[in-house]
């Protein structure tokens, strides 16, 4: 139970106003009814003349989403139906409409209640997967632990989602992705084999055909590869540089392998080495945000600030809403004494994902200087 999300609830006696039936569903009285007091008012200031259906709806929608161990749930669900028998397809566009829009917080409790008014509704399930994702992407400017944390809860809902995925093939198509971004390319190779077994989506299948052939090419040499990935994620970039560099002696056009190289030495400082690593990394996969992102913070590093700004500008335009691009676009900006301008770039960010730490620290410094 999340006691800081129920704090606004007060549970009540059903009045002798509303004693009656709802529907098909008879009320019970016995059972204390949540409502969601509104914020800024205390719950022990609530006045019962208050009281309103959607005061009801909105607090039982709230008990389904954060108290979990609640045992009138079930009737919860049924008078929350019996009140609101659209409410389902209201709540999901209204949380589809959240989270395009950014407001994670508010998009998740939408999908937790959703959850909470059916259990077994595998599509929410996932919409609310792919919520954690997206709002991982948008946290580059979150610590590690959180990013870590997040991380690990995408993945424990894959691992609940994926013996269900013969009912709803969608997650073996987005569990593809979420592995591969993870450089689990043999575990990505199945998943994108299980969707295309029985996915029916013609724009799916032809990403999960591109994502299979890219795939075969790693998954026999996958620990390997992940082993080198580990090693430079954990700072330990020389020891990756070795095994990336055999890595690579059996697999020289295996893109994935020269963006890692050029990562590790990015992070030793090595920009010359990097940028060589990257650009043949592009040279074989084309364009490509990430390639991108990373050409720009070597040219950024050797000075070459038109070269970064070109990158940037490339990537931006194929991903306008990438937090990493917005947030370099503004230390480019910095580098070149363009104050303002970095500035709008650190708002943006913010704008967009309010919790970013480095947007908001170098937006103080600019503001102090």
């Amino acid at each position: 139970m999340n006691s800081e999300k129920l704090k606004q609830i007060i549970y009540i006696s059903i009045p002798e106003s509303m004693q009656h039936n709802l529907g098909s569903l008879e009320l019970d009285p016995s059972i204390l009814l949540p409502v969601e007091v509104p914020e800024g008012q205390k719950p022990e200031e609530w006045q019962p003349e208050n009281l309103s259906w959607e005061m009801i709806v909105s607090g039982m929608l709230k008990v389904l989403a954060y108290d979990e161990d609640n045992k009138n749930r079930e009737y919860f669900r049924e008078f929350t139906m019996a009140a609101r028998p659209e409410i389902a397809a209201e709540l999901t566009q209204s949380a589809v409409i959240k989270a395009q829009s950014g407001d994670f917080e508010l998009a998740e409790e939408i999908f937790l209640a959703l959850i909470g008014l059916d259990e077994t509704d595998l599509r929410t399930r996932l919409n609310l997967v792919l919520l954690y994702e997206n709002k991982l992407n948008n946290r580059s400017g979150a610590s590690h632990e959180d990013r870590e944390s997040l991380h690990n809860q995408i993945e424990e809902n894959y691992q609940d989602l994926l013996p269900q995925g013969e009912d709803l093939p969608d997650i073996y198509f987005n569990a593809a992705w979420f592995y591969y971004s993870n450089q689990d390319f043999k575990r990505a190779y199945e998943l994108s084999e299980n969707y295309l077994s029985m996915g029916e989506d013609e724009v799916k299948r032809s990403e999960s055909e591109k994502l299979l052939r890219e795939c075969s090419e790693l998954k026999d040499t996958n620990e390997l590869y992940r082993e080198a990935y580990r090693l430079v994620n954990d700072d330990k970039n020389e020891e990756g540089l070795d095994l990336i560099s055999n890595f690579l002696i059996d697999n020289p056009e295996v893109w994935n392998g020269w963006f890692l190289q050029g990562w590790a030495y990015r992070k030793l400082s090595r920009f010359e080495d990097a940028l060589g690593s990257f650009k043949k990394a592009a040279e074989i996969k084309g364009d490509h945000v990430d390639i991108l992102n990373e050409l720009a913070i070597c040219f950024l590093e050797l000075g070459q600030y038109d070269e970064s700004r070109k990158a940037l500008e490339e990537a931006l335009g194929m991903d306008p809403e990438n937090l990493k691009i917005i947030s370099n676009m503004g230390i480019l900006c910095l580098k070149e004494e363009k104050k303002e301008e970095a500035a709008a770039f650190f708002r943006t960010v913010l704008l967009l994902e309010p919790e970013d730490k480095v947007a908001a620290e170098y937006l103080d410094y600019i503001e102090k200087t």
